[in-house]
């Protein structure tokens, strides 16, 4: 028979519905065997019961398991689901004990209306209708209540007969018959408690299961994802990158984009670790809306990000997703109200171009990055042959750069800082050369962020201040000395310490010692880094903020730290006279810089124009190509000796 997957209104679990559904699938073989067992019945009872009585049984019993065993084949399909929190509908359950006590009427009528009556054959009735409330109890046992319905509605009137109404011989028979259904019952009984043990164990088994399908589900997630940002982490960017390479399609349209971000370490240093965080959650939001579905974003880690894209077929689009990154990332970030800029570079190695595949083709991507970082902010390059060479060449940097102070390749070279309107020499600033064996004078561009990178920049930020102090002591005592330190040299602990110590060796009077650092140097408000600025000035060291303008633009370190001097960056010097907004900057630095009680220096002057430009804005300092190129030091002594300080001519 079709039986349902809930039954009185209960929402049955699915290993009820399995069982079920296997009682639905056994229906029409059973009604097969009811239908021979009724045969058998009018074959054994042929000659002891009336012909008419008999044919109308017989009629009767093989319509109505045609009937189900019928229904049964039409109806048989999976059983419905129940949508949650709706009732289950009562009718199956109803039409389960409905047609379990129509098929065993046939044999309760057979057994109450003839049993006694057929002579011989009293015994094959007996045995058909315990074998048949047998039967029917154990294919129903998943449906206790039909089950046992099926039974007693066979039984319990032939045990009443023989009991009752039937001869004292008969007596023996109905014990047997209600000894058989009170077995029935407790089997039934029985198989009901076992099989609800057995749902609740499956029950139990599925729900640790499913537990523990959603632990490792989540594992995995989180094993695959950077848990700052919420993209992908360099294990799933690698798994993408393997995949790829094992694809067979061919050729691959797929480009990987390196991106790494300018001056976030600044953010980090001048805002804390909160707002750097935060630019990484908004930079990684900025990329995955920015490539297309499908792609996969990855943060490798620190403030790089990966980019695995597909559809890219040549330069063309590996450009133009390329400007687009650059573009977005370049976009202000604005946390609690301030404006933060950052930039971006970009990276690209396309795989139709390369054999390489998986790691390598993330290295390529890695150098280009490295080549676009090379030629300013903002910038994407896609990678060429030649990359790979220069990286080698970085290599070699690296490895001469760590005994280039034993073997005395590192060398300082002066550039004149002159008084705009006299134009005489008032100090220089020392810039650090490196004479490589093999490449010549390098400037410190090729070399100091490796130096940074390989943790050799105090040991010659160490070297850079005792050489330039002992230069320095050799010039007039009114000629200062200016060395640039990095926020990594000054938020060291012990950078006073050498000041102190190369003052003292050298002889030189604090006062001609002049420190520049950069915006972030003080915008990070780091206690170590303010420390060893107050060391310094309390060595009686001037300090200069190097680069004006070029960073955060927040003005309250200008009024918390008392700076001695301020450097106004080249890139305003350079639009002097072309942009308007150029020289309302400058004008405006240096009345806030009189403000303050604090001299002005103007960098990378080189050109007449630009000079007298600076003197109408009462700019008081000034440095540049056109005032004098960086000098050995044998040279700028020279110049200083030669009594022609006050001639552009002669070091120009």
């Amino acid at each position: 028979m079709k039986l349902s997957n809930n039954y009185g209104g209960w929402n049955w679990s699915s290993a009820h519905r399995d069982q079920l559904a296997s009682v639905a699938r056994a229906t029409p073989a059973a009604m097969a065997g009811y239908a021979i067992n009724v045969a058998l019945a009018t074959i054994a009872f042929r000659d002891a019961i009336p012909l008419s009585q008999l044919a109308l049984w017989t009629i009767c019993s093989l319509a109505l398991c045609g009937y189900v065993g019928i229904r049964s084949l039409r109806n048989r399909r999976a059983v419905p689901e129940i949508p949650a929190g709706k009732k289950a509908p009562l009718r199956p359950a109803r039409n389960a004990l409905l047609f379990s006590t129509l098929l065993a009427l046939p044999w309760s009528i057979l057994g109450t209306a003839w049993s006694g009556s057929v002579g011989d054959n009293e015994v094959i009735l007996i045995a058909l209708l315990v074998g048949m409330a047998a039967s029917g109890s154990v294919l129903l046992a998943p449906i206790p209540s039909a089950a046992t319905l099926y039974a007693a509605t066979i039984l319990v009137p032939l045990v009443f007969k023989c009991l009752f109404f039937s001869p004292a011989n008969h007596l023996i028979l109905g014990a047997l018959a209600l000894s058989y259904l009170v077995f029935l019952v407790g089997l039934i009984a029985s198989s009901a408690r076992i099989f609800a043990e057995r749902v609740e164990a499956v029950e139990k088994l599925k729900e640790t299961v499913d537990a523990l399908v959603s632990a490792r589900e989540e594992t995995e997630r989180t094993a695959m994802t950077d848990g700052l940002t919420g993209v992908a982490n360099r294990r799933a960017f690698m798994a993408r990158l393997d995949m790829l390479g094992r694809s067979k399609v061919q050729p691959p349209e797929y480009g990987v984009f390196y991106i790494d971000l300018d001056r976030f370490k600044g953010v980090n240093d001048a805002l804390g670790h909160a707002a750097g965080d935060a630019v990484l959650r908004i930079a990684a939001s900025r990329i995955a809306t920015t490539v297309r579905e499908g792609d996969l974003v990855a943060r490798l880690g620190g403030d790089e990000f990966a980019v695995v894209a597909h559809d890219i077929p040549g330069r063309a689009t590996a450009n133009a997703l390329a400007e687009r990154l650059v573009s977005v990332l370049c976009e202000p970030f604005f946390l609690e109200g301030q404006r933060i800029q950052v930039s971006a570079c970009v990276g690209v190695s396309i795989a139709s171009e390369s054999d390489a595949e998986g790691d390598l083709l993330l290295k390529q991507a890695d150098l280009a990055m490295y080549a676009g970082k090379s030629e300013g902010r903002n910038s994407h390059r896609i990678f060429e042959t030649q990359m790979l060479r220069s990286a080698e060449e970085r290599q070699a940097v690296e490895l001469g750069l760590r005994s280039a102070i034993a073997k005395n390749e590192l060398e300082l070279h002066f550039q004149p800082i002159r008084r705009l309107l006299k134009e005489s020499i008032t100090g220089f600033e020392c810039l650090i050369r490196w004479h490589h064996p093999q490449r010549g004078m390098l400037p410190p561009a090729q070399f100091l962020s490796v130096a940074d990178e390989i943790g050799m920049a105090n040991e010659i930020g160490g070297w850079v201040i005792g050489e330039a102090c002992a230069q320095a002591a050799k010039w007039p005592s009114d000629i200062t000395v200016g060395i640039n330190l990095s926020p990594l040299q000054i938020a060291s602990d012990d950078v006073a310490h050498r000041v102190e110590l190369a003052l003292r060796a050298s002889g030189l009077e604090a006062n001609r010692l002049e420190i520049e650092i950069t915006e972030s140097s003080l915008l990070q408000n780091d206690p170590m880094t303010l420390n060893q600025l107050r060391r310094l000035k309390e060595l009686g060291v001037s300090i200069a903020l190097d680069d004006f303008g070029t960073g955060f633009s927040s003005l309250s370190y200008l009024v918390s730290f008392p700076l001695d001097r301020i450097k106004i960056d080249r890139l305003f010097v350079s639009q002097l006279g072309r942009s308007r907004e150029s020289d309302i900057i400058v004008r405006s630095i240096s009345q806030l810089a009189k403000n303050l009680n604090c001299t002005v220096v103007a960098e990378g002057i080189e050109t007449d124009e630009q000079l007298q430009r600076l003197r109408a804005l009462h700019v008081g300092y000034g440095q540049g190509y056109l005032l004098g190129r960086p000098l050995p030091a044998n040279e700028a002594t020279e110049l200083l000796a030669s009594g022609k300080r006050s001639t552009l001519a002669q070091s120009a």
